[in-house]
C-alpha cells in the first residue's frame, strides 16, 4: 500500500530548506537517490503537486489531415500495427511516435536520454526520448509506462531466470511496490524528466535569456497502457528551481511551489494525431503562429 500523505516539510518549517537541509531534516529516509526510485516525500520536499487530468482543447480534435488518403490509410495500418501491436513494447511504441513526430516536414529532430543535474558533477541519466525544434532548442520528451516500469525493476535487482529465489524475489516485489505510484500519472519520475528537460531548456537559452525569464516550460508526453489517450504533462520550472538544483548546499530565498499540469489527447483519430501533438507542444499561447515555433522566447516563463 502507497504510504499515506505527510505534511510538506518545507511548508511546515515556513521556510525553503535547500535539498541538503532536507536530507538531513530526515535522517530516517532516503532522500538522494536516483529518479526512478523518488517517492512521494520527494514531490512533498518539492512543494509538488498534481492538476486533475483535462482533455486537450476541443479546437484541436477538428484540425485537419495534411495527407492524401492513401498515406493517411498506411499511416494507420501502421500506427496500429506497431504502437497497439507488439505487445505494447515501450521501444516499438517510442519509435512509432519519434517517426509520427519527425517524418518530414517536420521542425522537430530527436535525442535520447536526458540528464538530472544535481551540484557542479554529478549528472543522472534519465533515459527517454527527447524532442528538438532544429537541432538545439528543446521542447519536449516522451517515455512509454513500459520502459519505467522495466528500469525500476533492474534498479531494484528482481531476480529473473537462472538467479529466481523466491525470498529475493519477495523482497524485491516490496520495494518495488513502495517506489511505484498506484496512479501512474503522478510517477515521481515524470517530475524528474520535467526538471531535467527544464534544466536543458534553460541552458539553450544562455546568454540570450531577458532578465526578466523566470523559468522555462517543458512538457512530456507519456504514454501507458490506455489505448485511447496520450498524456501531456506540462510544469513552469522556475529559475529558483533550477539553480535549486545547480547548488543543493543553497537555501533558496522562498518556497517555490511546482504544478504539473495533465491534460489526454486522444489517439483517434490518428490521421491528425501528428498535427494535434504539434500544436499543443509546440504552440504555447493561442496567439503563437507555427512561424514563430522555433523562437526561444516560446519557451520563457516571464515574472
Amino acid at each position: 500500500m502507497e504510504r499515506p500523505p505527510t505534511s510538506n516539510p518545507r511548508v511546515n518549517a515556513g521556510e525553503a530548506l535547500s535539498i541538503y537541509e532536507s536530507a538531513r531534516g530526515q535522517p530516517r529516509k532516503r532522500i538522494l537517490v536516483e529518479p526512478l526510485l523518488w517517492t512521494r516525500l520527494h514531490l512533498e520536499i518539492l512543494s509538488c503537486t498534481f492538476s486533475h487530468c483535462s482533455p486537450a482543447p476541443p479546437a484541436m480534435m477538428h484540425l485537419p489531415s495534411t495527407e492524401d488518403a492513401r498515406q493517411d490509410a498506411r499511416l494507420r495500418r501502421d500506427f496500429e500495427r506497431f504502437f497497439f501491436g507488439y505487445r505494447n513494447l515501450r521501444v516499438a511504441k517510442e519509435g512509432v511516435l519519434r517517426g509520427h513526430l519527425c517524418d518530414e516536414p517536420s521542425p522537430l529532430s530527436w535525442c535520447c536520454d536526458l540528464y538530472l543535474h544535481l551540484g557542479g558533477n554529478r549528472s543522472i541519466i534519465l533515459p527517454c526520448t527527447y524532442y528538438c525544434l532544429g537541432d538545439y532548442i528543446p521542447v519536449a520528451a516522451h517515455i512509454d509506462r513500459s520502459r519505467i516500469l522495466t528500469q525500476r525493476q533492474k534498479k531494484l535487482g528482481l531476480p529473473m531466470g537462472l538467479r529466481y529465489s523466491l525470498p529475493a524475489f519477495n523482497v524485491s516485489e516490496l520495494k518495488l511496490k513502495s517506489v511505484t505510484p498506484t496512479d501512474p500519472l503522478h510517477d515521481p519520475y515524470l517530475v524528474a524528466l520535467l526538471i531535467a528537460l527544464g534544466q536543458l531548456q534553460w541552458r539553450a537559452l544562455g546568454r540570450q535569456k531577458p532578465q526578466q525569464a523566470a523559468g522555462v516550460t517543458p512538457k512530456l508526453m507519456f504514454s501507458t497502457e490506455d489505448r485511447k489517450n496520450i498524456y501531456i504533462l506540462s510544469a513552469n520550472i522556475s529559475s529558483s528551481l533550477i539553480n535549486m538544483f545547480h547548488y543543493p548546499a543553497i537555501k533558496p530565498a522562498a518556497p517555490d511551489p511546482l504544478v504539473v499540469r495533465i491534460s489526454s489527447v486522444a489517439y483517434e483519430p490518428i490521421e491528425t494525431l501528428r498535427g494535434r501533438l504539434l500544436a499543443l507542444l509546440l504552440l504555447l499561447l493561442s496567439t503563437i503562429s507555427i512561424k514563430d515555433v522555433d523562437k526561444l522566447e516560446n519557451l520563457i516563463v516571464y515574472t
